[in-house]
């Protein structure tokens, strides 16, 4: 009886996560209090329940719960040290701030949305998850946010989803993140997300993954995704996310490298045919794109000049120079897990003043650096750079597979990402595709140590 209750309770587990992966662009949220309202700050000081942790906390609840019905107990595994470590010395940083944070309260919080994220690895790692379950609902979840992409840019402004977490937005409201030729503007694709960089790297990862898990299959599956996989590039390059696009370029670079490695090595892994075929797909729909949008790509490529793109880059240049100051403050333990924006209005405000803007630093090193002081920089560095040094190390015993080769593509995309903007560490969605990302690439690690300590299994 109790088996039958651990595998209703792992299926249950299952069908929450890919619920959670389906609905993960979703910005819809409850704000807890309001500690620091009237501030210019607050957006990025709230303490926030997303839907998304309703199904987080389901999947993993349920994930327990199998575990705890088991007759026979088994080790939790934690994945490659290169990764688990890092992630819990963010945790023990956290931790050690917690008193000198500018906010303690509220540093507080984030430190237990790291407790869940450290879990979500850990269900990642260790549940028999299938790979379907998770490219299916990522590659819906595209299509969904593609639904309102494309009217969001023809019509400029949303379809006022407020219930789904779509965030009203106009193209011609002060503060809308647009493209502009002349007086015209145009708003830029926000799906169900906060901004169109959110939205711009989570269809790279989701582009990447699928693209991967593509790979594998055939017939009218493999047909069904590459259709997926178009409508993936269509969301992305709406977005307008020039992170996103050159993070999906070296993404697919490394796919593609490490696939074509693997069969020069010897490995077999998938006819060059298909990989071919994914690449025209993609190049296609850009160059529809390129040939329709070009006017507007030439200011948003730096080709041109428009106010909107020169104020981008001097906020962003802006906060570089606040978060130095804040890490020559706090170098030891920083300021505190999600007290940046608060600690830059309290302790250098003067370093922003030009434009008075508070948000986290476009640069997820610098903002890690800044929260937990070096050590919490030191660790990140380590976490992006740790995966490609061991695969080097290990590059003739490797057997590379074309779903591994995808999460690789979608880890190189997403650490490139990360050093033009702050979402894979401050927001919930991109939060939530960097440690999917993890997880399931430190699980394709231990199923090739496994094989290489026990050739037979």
């Amino acid at each position: 009886m109790r088996e039958k209750l651990s595998r209703l309770a792992q299926v249950a587990s299952h069908w929450s996560l890919a619920a959670l992966l389906f609905a993960l662009p979703s910005g819809k949220h409850w704000v807890l209090y309001h500690p620091q309202a009237g501030q210019p700050f607050y957006a990025y000081f709230e303490p926030v329940l997303y839907a998304t942790d309703l199904f987080l906390c389901a999947a993993l609840g349920t994930w327990v719960l199998s575990l705890l019905l088991r007759h026979e107990r088994t080790k939790l595994q934690w994945g490659p040290a290169f990764i688990h470590i890092p992630l819990i010395g963010f945790l023990v940083l956290g931790l050690l701030g917690l008193p000198g944070a500018v906010d303690p309260i509220y540093a507080a919080f984030p430190l237990v949305r790291l407790v869940l994220m450290l879990a979500f690895y850990l269900m990642l790692v260790n549940a028999p998850l299938r790979r379907n379950l998770i490219a299916w609902p990522l590659a819906a979840s595209m299509v969904v946010q593609a639904a309102l992409s494309v009217p969001q840019f023809l019509l400029g402004h949303t379809a006022g989803l407020d219930e789904l977490g779509e965030i009203p937005n106009d193209s011609r409201w002060s503060g809308a993140s647009v493209v502009s030729l002349g007086e015209r503007r145009w708003l830029r694709a926000y799906g169900l997300t906060q901004h169109p960089n959110v939205l711009g790297g989570l269809a790279m990862a989701c582009l990447l993954v699928v693209s991967g898990f593509s790979l594998r299959e055939s017939g009218l599956r493999r047909l069904a995704l590459l259709g997926l996989v178009a409508i993936a590039v269509g969301t992305l390059l709406l977005t307008f996310s020039r992170a996103a696009w050159l993070g999906t370029a070296i993404g697919g670079l490394a796919l593609l490298g490490l696939l074509l490695w693997a069969q020069r090595v010897g490995r077999r892994t998938v006819p060059r045919s298909s990989l071919w075929l994914l690449a025209a797909v993609v190049f296609a729909v850009v160059l529809a794109f390129v040939s329709v949008t070009w006017p507007l790509l030439i200011p948003r490529l730096g080709l041109g000049t428009e106010g909107i793109e020169i104020r981008s880059v001097e906020e962003r240049a802006l906060l570089a120079e606040g978060s130095l100051a804040l890490i020559q403050m706090r170098p030891w333990f920083g300021v505190g897990l999600g007290n940046f924006s608060a600690a830059l209005y309290h302790l250098a405000p003067e370093t922003v003043a030009y434009y008075s803007v508070y948000t986290p630093v476009h640069n997820v090193l610098l903002l890690a650096t800044a929260e937990l002081g070096f050590i919490g920089g030191l660790l990140w560095l380590c976490l992006i750079a740790s995966p490609w040094l061991a695969l080097w190390l290990r590059r003739r015993q490797v057997e590379m597979t074309p779903w591994w080769a995808g999460l690789c593509g979608a880890m190189a995309a997403l650490t490139v990402a990360s050093f033009f903007d702050h979402y894979l560490w401050s927001f919930q969605q991109g939060r939530l595709i960097l440690w999917l990302v993890w997880g399931l690439w430190a699980h394709e690690w231990a199923r090739y140590q496994l094989r290489a300590t026990h050739p037979s299994t």
